[in-house]
């Protein structure tokens, strides 16, 4: 029988299969697509689709494994003129302002490359994609999973079961038996998942145009009829220049406005930095259409930050056996990557500390 069950494939589960792996202990990983990393993705050229920086001054843990891993990481670009616009008509105006994105950083090659350099710690044979789970039922001294793969559906056991995913996806899309209590099914609920509602664009140049005029290519739009909310410079030095942007359409907006956006997005581009950021090769990425990401809630955005840190997520259930993780279960850095590594941390320390702690067999 399989001791640990890690379900997710995103940073906070690799994370875990690492510390498991490290110890000698006995697990196996799924992940319901195809590739592994969950939110974190980025192109093959190494720009990120899914979170993009880390902030050594207030997170250690990502600061420190990015170290460990020998990454080579990257101050994110800010030299030249800040722009900020009020007027959808008028031009933007010059800001400015010190450590706009507050000592962030970035790695080269991209986030993906962090997911990499976990997943190369991992025996292959643990690590089994394209597995979803659907159901878990509590069998008194284990855990009886069903997961749905190309052959059909799968059913396994496991003294363990972490469920290392965004909350709102296990209440919406797992069967309980027996059903989780209604404080901890209200607590997964209204979880928002961090990213979910947000979409990404990529406009790649021949050269950085913008750094030529003076501007680091930060800009942020502050009115009603914004299609980019926020832009930054992408450039890590090798191949072509690139700008990045959040999309300040609401996903309803985007589903109305979908044969449209690489327009919209290349018309703004052009408002903020001239005619030839009308000319980038286009790439969006929407992480509402993406079901492994975005629950139904997760479509009507919150109007305020998350508040992270339920203690409700943070306490194993059917006798220790069920262990919730994800970012957003982190008692600091809730949505982060550093609340993925924190939560891990405390799913190594809760598996250690229950007598259903097998050593792997060798």
């Amino acid at each position: 029988m399989l001791d640990t069950a890690i379900i997710g494939g995103g940073l906070n589960g690799l994370a875990l299969a690492s510390l498991l792996q490290s110890a000698g202990r006995d697990f196996a990983l799924f992940d319901a697509r195809d590739r592994l990393g969950g939110r974190i993705l980025s192109t093959a050229e190494g720009i990120d689709l899914g979170p993009t920086w880390y902030w050594p001054a207030h997170q250690p843990r990502i600061t420190r494994l990015i170290a460990d891993l020998g990454l080579e990481s990257m101050p994110q670009w800010e030299e030249g003129q800040h722009l900020l616009q009020h007027d959808p008509e008028g031009k933007p105006s010059i800001f400015e302002q010190t450590d706009v994105h507050g000592g962030a950083r970035r790695l080269r090659g991209g986030m993906q490359s962090l997911v990499k350099a976990l997943a190369a710690r991992l025996p292959a044979e643990r690590l089994h994609l394209s597995h979803t789970l659907s159901a878990l039922r509590d069998r008194g001294a284990h855990i009886e999973l069903h997961l749905r793969e190309a052959a059909g559906e799968r059913v396994l056991s496991a003294r363990n079961v972490v469920l290392a995913m965004p909350p709102r996806l296990i209440e919406e899309r797992i069967a309980f038996e027996p059903a989780l209590t209604s404080p901890l099914q209200a607590s997964l609920r209204n979880c928002p998942t961090w990213m979910a509602a947000q979409a990404k664009f990529v406009a790649r140049y021949p050269e950085a145009f913008w750094r030529r005029q003076g501007l680091s290519g930060t800009a942020t739009a502050h009115h009603p009829r914004a299609v980019l909310a926020e832009t930054w410079d992408a450039c890590d030095g090798h191949g072509d220049a690139t700008l990045c942007a959040f999309v300040a359409l609401s996903p309803l907006q985007r589903d109305a406005f979908r044969g449209g956006m690489d327009l919209l997005a290349a018309s703004h581009l052009g408002q903020l930095f001239g005619t030839s950021a009308r000319d980038g090769r286009l790439l969006h990425h929407d992480w509402s259409l993406d079901r492994l990401s975005c629950s139904v809630l997760d479509r009507t955005p919150s109007r305020t930050h998350p508040h992270y840190a339920d203690p409700e997520l943070r306490v194993p259930t059917w006798a220790e056996k069920l262990h919730f993780g994800g970012s957003e279960s982190a008692a600091y850095g809730g949505g982060y990557m550093e609340g993925a590594l924190e939560a891990a941390g405390r799913l190594y320390r809760e598996l250690s500390s229950t007598p259903r702690a097998f050593a792997l067999r060798q």
